[in-house]
């Protein structure tokens, strides 16, 4: 049997395999068929896994998706450590985002048997804690995407461990992480320079002295900055030096005005996304710079809120930037 399409659901393979027996030979023929296992938003997700892994056609999974996947718990990694040990050798990609019930161990749990894994994302999980990344880095030495979004309880020390074992990081998402300070942020920004994308979004205790090393990062082309309270043009124009970036979210960053924007439309001249949302202290200068380096590539800018800004028409914005299609980002 020649396989024509290897994109069908999880639901819909299983499905065929109970079609007819030789379907089902067939279709277990064929590992490429194989190698996702979402359980996302479903129930019993921790005995699906178990008894999934358990199967000789799951044996070269690579993608295991649980994402707000419900009861789900430290004991069913325990689980997979140890009865399951050979199916998790080539996984890459690992989304827990939003499984509540898992903590360190259960990172350690999982992660024990899987060297090659990639992407790791662990998102609104206040039980996970330093000891936890510390498990990461010690059983998986390749992570190049890390989303640890919502992560309230790792510290400074979670991200000196990030930073001596994972100097290829190519994603950061330390979104609402806000045990964080400039330190640990510093030393990510010194011993990470592949990075391209830096999600910092809600973390307002973050200062210049962190915010200006973020110009080491020669290859960044996502920033996100939202609510960076105490960012100020000088950090921002150090930012400038960034010239590959092309997305950068400015909202409620409150001390920036034409001078750091300004900046950033001269050194950043790749620039697609832009929100200056909420940001009293930007004028029309600040458009005028950005249309005169930017108007060719700039498609979304959000100036909402923007009371300096007085050319904030439809129209008026369409004039400065031919190519824009977006023109609000929050609602």
């Amino acid at each position: 049997m020649k396989i024509v399409c290897t994109r069908l659901s999880q639901r819909a393979l299983i499905s065929l395999l109970l079609v007819s027996p030789w379907i089902h030979r067939n279709l277990i023929s064929h590992p490429s068929l194989w190698l996702v296992l979402d359980f996302h938003e479903m129930d019993k997700a921790g005995d699906r896994l178990v008894a999934a892994l358990s199967l000789s056609r799951y044996q070269n999974v690579k993608h295991i998706n649980l994402e707000f996947a419900r009861e789900i718990e430290d004991k069913h990694l325990e689980n997979v450590k140890n009865m399951c040990r050979n199916s998790v050798g080539n996984l890459e990609v690992l989304n827990l985002n939003g499984c509540q019930k898992i903590s360190d161990a259960g990172i350690d749990f999982i992660t024990y048997n899987s060297p090659k894994l990639k992407d790791f994302s662990i998102y609104w999980n206040v039980r996970v804690s330093d000891l936890g990344i510390k498990n990461l880095v010690n059983n998986c030495k390749l992570v190049t995407n890390l989303n640890l979004s919502g992560c309230k309880n790792v510290s400074d020390e979670s991200l000196k461990l990030i930073a001596k074992n994972y100097q290829g990081l190519i994603l950061l998402n330390i979104t609402r992480c806000t045990k964080l300070t400039d330190r640990g942020l510093r030393t990510v920004l010194l011993n990470c320079s592949s990075l391209q994308s830096l999600n910092l979004y809600a973390l307002s205790s973050f200062t210049d002295v962190a915010y200006k090393k973020i110009s080491l990062l020669v290859h960044l082309q996502f920033l996100d900055l939202c609510g960076s309270q105490n960012l100020s043009d000088e950090g921002l124009s150090c930012i400038a030096n960034c010239k590959s970036l092309i997305s950068l979210n400015l909202t409620w960053c409150v001390r920036i005005t034409d001078q750091g924007v300004i900046s950033i439309a001269q050194g950043c001249t790749f620039l697609e996304f832009l929100s200056l949302f909420g940001i009293v202290g930007v004028t029309d200068k600040s458009l005028e710079a950005l249309s005169r380096y930017c108007s060719n590539t700039i498609t979304t800018l959000d100036v909402n809120g923007c009371i300096g800004i007085k050319r904030r028409s439809r129209e008026e914005l369409i004039n400065l930037f031919p190519k824009l299609q977006c023109f609000k980002v929050h609602s």
